[in-house]
């Protein structure tokens, strides 16, 4: 095993084995790896290490360089052999790896120097690390960035050396060896001969070992040193050790220390009020599992970050655990930010990333509510106020995108202004943010997962270097499938961060599935345990008599054996039972406090009447209430867990007022049945959020109404609802909420309406499933309605909203993505328009492309363009020659090809046109179009063009962050590409970020793709069994898919491996296999190697009149589609035959013929490949 060694103390030096590298190709490889190796305590965005090095650069071109920068820098220090490899690195990150065979000079000393229990003689080794200031002469042209990070890593590697090595003459100093300490001050003067406190060390140990008169020299040379350098006198302190040196009388100086305040922040009135009293559970019987929480959090303060799963059924007690837990922390750690969210049972699978809008909305200081509810200490909500500068720079710095989508921008310029001072930055940081950010509209299908997802990361990530994170999101098996996505997004990023995030869940509820398959859910938690181990904690494992006990226990009480019997035979155990039916004895007076405050059993004791099941106990609270209140949350439990007082108010035509006073008052702080949550304004109106306080009392309650009281009921709510949100219902309401109402309420017409807005709702936020769970209800619920044309321009339109949505979900239920279009062409040829008609037939376009059906394909998109130029509508043309480009791609017709896209890219405008395309197609034309070009430019001889486009279109596509249309842009751009062109290294990291982005967004067809890629990867780079079994893989997988395009390019690269390998009868069947497919897709774009490497089976068996003809044969369709490459290649496979037979003057010549076609390209390997049998040829 190799042994890397980096000295950065003092010039730079890096050695492998002793032996000095001298590879590097430039200053930014050593910058490079001198960054990673500092800087190894987590991994590296490959944008922010972009941004470091090449600042002044786009970020695409940032990115491009990049790659190859660290391609230099892995051949130099050859990581590519070394076990385990020195650097970690994935399509996202790089990191150092620390666990490598390596040194580095900057660990060894910072350790041993800053650990409080290292011994002198370590210190004293440590400090002789430093040969001089970190990175001595080193410099990056044009990185500022990185000039700055090295200028203060310098400095403060220097004030530790200096300070290191003032302790250690301070030591020699004590224990009197007054000669070892002189060296240490001496060494110090060496690195800062202005720094005054040496000079006064140095005065003293001389003066101290009897050399006085040099000690007053050193006095004179600290003057002038200081004059000369600084123009400054000596300080009081130097002046008065001159004396006492000159009186002979030394005393001991104190340093004295300066602090500094922080800075105001405005505290908000209602947090001077008295505050409200906050309800504390009685948690007991949960030592052990308060002890591992604190282990999880424990582990992520110190960077470890995670996410860890609470589960119980229902009133097992989840919630009052975390509770406890929360508040624990906070007292415990007083840095600790603490912010939660709840998913909803009502609308929580169709209301897109509510638990984590409602973290954010705490964190930036929507606190009232909840402070005034009780839910939240006033310590608790001060941090999360005071931290709001804090919260606001890392919003306006790293997460724009949130605004107007996580956290509304009204509510967080109030929170801004109430907070800041007159004169503070960040606020005019976000009001010029917010004057520059148009407020969100329905043209932004602009706000992509990978966007939202990794900005919501960027801001917790900026937040936790200030204050360490304890998130917790509540009720999980009602979440949305947006937040289980950013729930697995934010548990992989966050593992090198200060923050834990809590989920609870019902287990029972994970374990039923959702809508007939498996909860999404349920594999996120599978992952995490691979990933993490034990990050799970069951609270129903509790036992139920120790939970009795302790519950009973955290009062006085004198309830004897048979009571606590009796109660765990009605309860065995259970938390809200139990609670439940004791809060209902006290309350009847059937225990009460005896004259000294004991709980004892009463007079009337009678185990009989008790409920036996908590509906009775609930409904014996219930029934205590005036029927007015009973009425009220009758209504309330109409409109969810989660209600509006303002609607009850209205529906039960009660005042207002009246209604919050006795929401806030007889309902929460009396018969706890309800607490406020929030306060929402519409048009300046404020409407009050209340919450049932178990999901038990709701649906006890809802279940209390018949079929015909719910109906009234539903359409009551709706419609209030409606009335309440005014103007803004399309935008501020939940239209998925609304939906269920009217649903209901039998009225279909709305209910229709307001799902398909849910639906493209859900797909501008990219949570495609949300949107297609939505359209498909439309769906559904238009079946009950009469024929008509108005339902046909319904039905349509959920067509075409459910036709996007289904090309973000690509792969998943093709059957039904055909269905669909084919219903909408029907529907626009009765009631549609040319944009819809445009649009259906460029979904069955790509439906039957993906499915190998290329020339029905091509006959769309020719339909399409027709009517897109009759129209003369640019963007629907522009998608229409996409169309063509990409089916005569797959026919070999490369020059057609790229004449259809090269019309695209003409006209195409990626900060103009993205988002219309992406809106309009569910993906970006313009970048799929510039993939495929990549392509074509490869075949047709122009490799140098192909692969500076390849690097342009891929940093785009990553700077765009669309999913779909990244993934896109990989696997043709990418993928594709370097399975042409051979370069395997490059398809190993393409399939692989493909692989990630269609696992995180269950992109099925996207997955198995990736796989197949990565399969052909490891072939091309000599892995080959390995290689063969995922190549197969991913094609069965495709098969599966009914995914039938460019498999025959796999097989070829597989079955060119095998001939090598010596396999002919395996490279045999792999080629039937892919002759098979051409001729079942007609895709011919890779027919020319085929019968190449069939011309080489038959070489290598000896037949070579046949390897002839299947040469003549490649050569000859290489021709005709001017493949040039292609062509390249099957003529010097000819002239290996014919230099093996003697014919090297034919060979000479016909290989010298397409070799001089070439004008770029010289150094790929085609071309030197070429360019050495020439030689050969000539010899």
């Amino acid at each position: 095993m190799a042994h890397l060694r980096i000295s950065l103390l003092g010039p730079i030096q890096v050695t492998l084995d002793g032996q000095p590298i001298t590879g590097f190709k430039s200053n930014k490889v050593r910058a490079l790896l001198a960054y990673l190796a500092v800087e190894a305590d987590k991994p590296h965005r490959r944008e922010s290490l972009a941004g470091l090095l090449w600042p002044d650069w786009s970020e695409r071109e940032a990115l491009s360089n990049l790659r190859y920068t660290l391609s230099d820098l892995r051949k130099a220090i050859d990581d590519r052999v070394a076990d385990p490899p020195y650097l970690i690195i994935s399509r996202e990150s790089i990191q150092f790896n620390t666990a490598s065979d390596h040194w580095l000079d900057v660990t060894g000393f910072t350790q041993n120097l800053e650990s409080q229990n290292t011994s002198i003689e370590e210190k004293e080794k440590a400090a002789s690390l430093y040969r001089g200031s970190f990175l001595e002469g080193f410099s990056v042209e044009n990185s500022p960035t990185f000039d700055e990070w090295a200028l203060l890593t310098r400095e403060r590697l220097a004030r530790l050396a200096l300070t290191s090595l003032h302790t250690l003459a301070e030591n020699y100093e004590e224990q009197r060896e007054y000669e070892k300490a002189q060296s240490f001050v001496w060494r110090q003067l060496q690195l800062e001969p202005w720094e005054e406190s040496a000079h006064q060390q140095l005065m003293r140990v001389l003066a101290l070992s009897g050399q006085r008169g040099a000690a007053l020299a050193q006095y004179e040379s600290c003057c002038r040193l200081l004059k000369q350098g600084l123009d400054v006198e000596p300080s009081e302190e130097t002046k008065e050790l001159y004396e006492q040196i000159r009186d002979g009388i030394l005393r001991t100086l104190k340093p004295t220390f300066v602090t500094q305040a922080p800075p105001a922040i405005r505290t908000p009135s209602f947090l001077e009020m008295e505050p409200p009293q906050v309800e504390i559970p009685i948690v007991v019987a949960r030592e052990s599992e308060l002890e591992k929480m604190n282990g999880f959090l424990e582990q992520a303060t110190a960077r470890h970050g995670r996410v860890v799963f609470i589960t119980g059924e229902a009133g097992s007690g989840k919630t009052s655990l975390i509770q406890e837990f929360t508040r624990r922390s906070q007292d415990a750690n007083k840095e600790l930010l603490v912010a939660s969210g709840n998913c909803n049972a009502y609308t929580g699978f169709g209301d897109p990333y509510l638990p984590f809008r409602e973290i954010l909305e705490l964190l930036t200081g929507d606190v009232e509510a909840r402070w005034t509810a009780g839910t939240i200490t006033k310590d608790h909500a001060l941090r999360l106020w005071n931290n709001l500068p804090v919260t606001m720079h890392a919003l306006v710095d790293t997460g724009p995108d949130l605004i107007d989508t996580f956290v509304q921008r009204s509510a967080l310029l109030e929170h801004a202004k109430a907070c800041a001072s007159e004169q503070s930055d960040w606020l005019a940081d976000l009001e010029r943010l917010l004057e520059r950010k148009p407020t969100t509209t329905h043209s932004a299908a602009a706000l992509h997962q990978v966007d939202l997802f990794e900005q919501y990361t960027r801001v917790l990530q900026t937040l936790e270097q200030k204050s360490p994170l304890l998130l917790v999101v509540d009720d999980l098996q009602w979440a949305d499938a947006g937040s289980v996505n950013l729930l697995f997004h934010l548990g992989r990023r966050i593992i090198g961060n200060r923050i834990l995030i809590i989920g609870a869940y019902r287990s029972e509820e994970i374990t039923l599935g959702r809508e007939g398959g498996r909860h999404p859910l349920e594999s996120v938690i599978n992952e995490f345990r691979r990933e993490l181990g034990d990050i799970i904690l069951n609270v129903d494992q509790t036992e139920g008599r120790k939970f009795i006990e302790g519950f009973l226990n955290s009062e006085p009480n004198r309830l004897g054996p048979s009571f606590r019997e009796m109660l765990y035979h009605q309860t065995q155990g259970h938390p809200l039972f139990t609670i439940e039916l004791l809060r209902g004895l006290q309350e009847r007076g059937d225990i009460a406090r005896d004259a000294e405050g004991y709980w004892v059993e009463g007079a009337s004791l009678d185990w009989v009447t008790l409920p036996i099941r908590v509906e009775a106990a609930i409904q014996e609270r219930i029934g205590r209430l005036p029927e007015s209140l009973q009425k009220a949350l009758a209504v309330a439990s109409v409109e969810g867990e989660s209600f509006t007082a303002e609607v009850v108010a209205q529906v039960r035509t009660v005042d207002k007022h009246k209604m919050l006073e006795s929401l806030s008052g007889e309902l929460d702080k009396r018969h706890r049945l309800v607490h406020a949550q929030s306060i929402q304004r519409v048009d300046g109106r404020p409407l009050s959020c209340y919450r049932f306080r178990h999901i038990l009392f709701q649906k006890y309650l809802y279940s209390s109404l018949d079929n015909v009281e719910r109906a009234h009921l539903h359409e009551q709510v709706g419609t209030t609802l409606e009335e309440l949100y005014g103007d803004q219902v399309e935008d501020a309401a939940n239209p998925v909420h609304l939906a269920l109402h009217f649903e209901k309420a039998k009225i279909i017409d709305k209910a229709i309406h307001y799902l398909h807005n849910a639906g493209k709702r859900a797909v501008q936020l990219s949570a495609f499933r949300d949107g297609i769970a939505h359209l498909e209800r439309g769906l559904s619920l238009l079946e009950d309605l009469p024929d008509s044309p108005e339902r046909d321009k319904n039905e349509l339109n959920l067509l075409l909203a459910l036709g996007i949505a289904w090309q973000g979900a690509l792969g998943a239920q093709p059957d039904e993505v055909k269905n669909a279009f084919s219903r909408a062409q029907e529907l626009c040829k009765k009631v549609g328009n040319t944009t819809q008609m445009v649009q259906v037939l460029g979904g069955l376009a790509v439906l039957y492309y993906v499915r190998g059906l290329h020339h029905h394909a091509q006959e769309l998109a020719e339909e399409g363009l027709a009517l897109a130029e009759q129209a003369n509508e640019p963007l629907l043309i522009q998608l229409s020659h996409w169309y063509l480009g990409f089916t005569h791609f797959c026919f070999g017709n490369f020059i057609n090809a790229l004449e259809h896209l090269r019309h695209v890219l003409d006209s195409y405008d990626p900060n103009q046109h993205h988002h219309s395309l992406v809106y309009l197609r569910g993906s970006d034309a313009g970048l799929g179009a510039m993939a495929y070009e990549v392509c074509c430019l490869w075949c047709l001889g122009y490799p140098d063009q192909a692969l500076k486009r390849s690097k342009e279109v891929l940093a785009l596509a990553h700077e765009l962050g669309h999913p779909f249309s990244l993934a896109d842009v990989l696997c043709f751009a990418g993928c594709l590409y370097h399975e042409m062109s051979r370069d395997g290294e490059s398809l190993e990291a393409d399939s692989e970020e493909l692989i990630r982005i269609a696992r995180e967004r269950n992109l099925a067809g996207w997955y198995a793709t990736g796989i197949r890629y990565r399969g052909a990867a490891l072939v091309l780079q000599g892995k080959i069994q390995e290689g063969v079994k995922q190549a197969w893989e991913g094609i069965d997988a495709m098969k599966w898919e009914n995914i039938w395009i460019y498999s025959s390019g796999t097989l070829a690269s597989l079955v060119e491996l095998q001939v090598k390998a010596g396999k002919l009868d395996e490279a045999s069947a792999s080629l039937n296999e892919a002759f098979a497919l051409v001729e079942k897709t007609d895709e011919r774009y890779w027919e020319s190697e085929l019968y190449r490497i069939k011309g080489e089976i038959f070489f290598k068996q000896g037949e070579n009149d046949c390897a002839k003809a299947c040469f003549n044969k490649a050569t000859e369709i290489a021709r005709r589609q001017s493949a040039k490459s292609l062509e390249l290649r099957a003529v010097m496979s000819l002239c290996h035959l014919w230099k093996q037979q003697g014919k090297k003057k034919e060979a000479t010549q016909m290989l010298m013929e397409i070799y001089n076609w070439f004008t770029e390209g010289f150094e790929t390997p085609d071309l030197i490949e070429a360019r050495r049998l020439l030689q050969e040829l000539s010899g």
